[in-house]
């Protein structure tokens, strides 16, 4: 296995960066416990899009005319940011019962996870029930993708568009489906990648050599949790070929390529907690390492 740490600090004083987006020049990513969206560009300071009231927002994605659209957790919602101010674009709270989390989006459809219980605030033992990802078609319709997930999280489209990818966190896996073009339905579902030595899975992004690269902040073996190997490359059939190793103390949340020849991995970070509600305010970095690898789709 291929080993990096040469790994840059680019921005700090974040609380739980999560869900990076390169889209148009530029790194688009949240805050999630702050309720922040920022966007980035490559040698800029980073600039506030949106603040939540009363909120935590999540995954990012764009529709094909530029709006951005955003998770908001607890409401269950997606977000509509647009010159025109910010709107509800979807309704999602008959389909989630607890909190929203991750997303992708392409052609106006987006693909929406929940961890299947209320990762915020709750501390319960064990490993959650099997959930649901949620789907938004590009008229506004709400459906149930998929069923019978392992806490969906980070999401991942190929660049031909006909594969969806997700980190199944506490089944400790890459899954992938097969997507309709025309209705955007997920079908003959697998397993990608079993990770190594019970790494989970949590943000993650693709290369154009066939690589899934994961943040794992953590892993679970044995029957008790430790802190995860950073962000792991793997192939088809679960062979891990690299590792970004994070500084002592640090834990990988999510990554995606970015820069204008896209072989810029840009990683959220943040450091050791025991759990979801356990964040330092402050602590929360955006990190980068060049790679020899470029990335591909989305995001």
């Amino acid at each position: 296995m291929i080993v990096i740490s040469d790994v840059e600090t680019v921005v700090e004083g974040l609380t739980v960066p999560e869900c990076p987006r390169w889209h148009d020049g530029a790194l688009y990513y949240s805050d999630i416990r702050g309720g922040r969206v920022y966007r980035l560009e490559e040698r800029g300071k980073p600039e506030l899009l949106y603040q939540s009231p009363d909120d935590f927002v999540g995954g990012l994605g764009f529709l094909d005319n530029g709006d951005l659209l955003v998770v908001s957790s607890r409401k269950r919602a997606l977000l509509r940011l647009s010159a025109d101010g910010v709107q509800v674009h979807a309704d999602l709270s008959g389909l989630c019962r607890f909190v929203l989390n991750d997303m992708v989006v392409a052609g106006d459809r987006a693909y929406v996870s929940q961890p299947g219980y209320n990762i915020w605030d709750d501390q319960t033992p064990g490993m959650p029930p099997p959930t649901d990802i949620l789907t938004v078609a590009p008229d506004g319709q709400t459906a149930i993708a998929a069923g019978e997930m392992l806490s969906p999280n980070g999401m991942a489209i190929g660049a031909d568009g006909r594969t969806l990818y997700v980190a199944e966190s506490t089944g400790m896996r890459i899954s992938a489906f097969t997507i309709d073009p025309a209705s955007g339905a997920l079908s003959d579902r697998r397993v990608f990648a079993q990770l190594p030595d019970g790494a989970i899975p949590d943000g993650m992004c693709l290369d154009d050599a066939g690589g899934v690269w994961a943040a794992s902040p953590v892993a679970y073996a044995d029957g008790a949790v430790a802190p995860g190997p950073g962000v792991l490359r793997v192939v088809e059939g679960g062979e891990a070929t690299h590792v970004v190793r994070l500084a002592e103390g640090r834990r990988a949340l999510a990554c995606a390529f970015g820069g204008a020849d896209r072989r810029t991995l840009y990683i959220c970070t943040t450091v050791d907690f025991e759990g979801s509600s356990d964040f330092d305010v402050g602590q929360g970095r955006i990190e980068r390492v060049r790679l020899d690898l470029r990335g591909a789709g989305i995001p």
